[in-house]
């Protein structure tokens, strides 16, 4: 199953995803979702150089499915997060 990485940023506490060139973004839509563990491997890098250089805090990957190319949660969690809107 393919797999976005997330975290959130140090300063702002925003909810950030991580793209393959290493940039933080903020639009789910514009993480990479990746499929392969090698690839997950090489953002978890990527995101644990972000963490050394705190930029972001609480980095884990979350699994997603791809929809016309575009990466959707699986876990109700990630979906509320990616929402960014209070769940009531």
């Amino acid at each position: 199953m393919p797999s976005v990485v997330t975290a959130n940023h140090l300063r702002s506490g925003a909810v950030v995803y991580l793209a393959r060139d290493g940039r933080w973004v903020e639009a789910l839509d514009c993480a990479d979702a990746v499929e392969t563990p090698s690839e997950l491997k090489a953002l978890e890098a990527l995101a644990h150089a972000a963490v050394e250089r705190n930029e972001v805090t609480a980095v884990y990957a979350f699994d997603v499915r791809l929809d016309d190319g575009h990466p959707n949660p699986v876990s109700v969690r990630e979906r509320i997060r990616a929402a960014r809107s209070p769940s009531i």
